[in-house]
């Protein structure tokens, strides 16, 4: 399955939780006349939300075989050091395990 697929499976499960808001987080340069824009953080995670408890949820979606680079890995101890949540997702089930592993509860 592609990470394009994976992040269609997450979006489509927790997108209407009551619970949580996440939403695409996308990273990149546009030209707008003769000015060059970016956008995002480099190695900020595919989607961003919050909890109704107000802390924040990084999701990365990787493949099976897909591994963060360095700026990702830095990302991460960024939310992880501010009491965020990040997730390494490679399916439903991962994104499941790791929200219940920082106690929040799905019921």
């Amino acid at each position: 399955m592609t990470e394009k697929q994976i992040q269609n499976l997450i979006i489509r499960e927790f997108g209407t939780k009551p619970w949580l808001r996440i939403w695409r987080a996308n990273v990149g340069v546009a030209r707008i006349n003769r000015r060059v824009v970016r956008f995002g953080v480099p190695g900020q995670a595919d989607l961003t939300g919050i909890l109704y408890d107000g802390r924040r949820v990084e999701i990365e979606i990787k493949s099976v075989t897909g591994r963060q680079t360095p700026d990702q890995k830095n990302y991460q101890q960024l939310i992880t050091r501010f009491n965020g949540i990040y997730i390494l997702a490679r399916s439903i089930s991962d994104v499941y395990e790791q929200l219940g592993a920082h106690g929040v509860n799905i019921a």
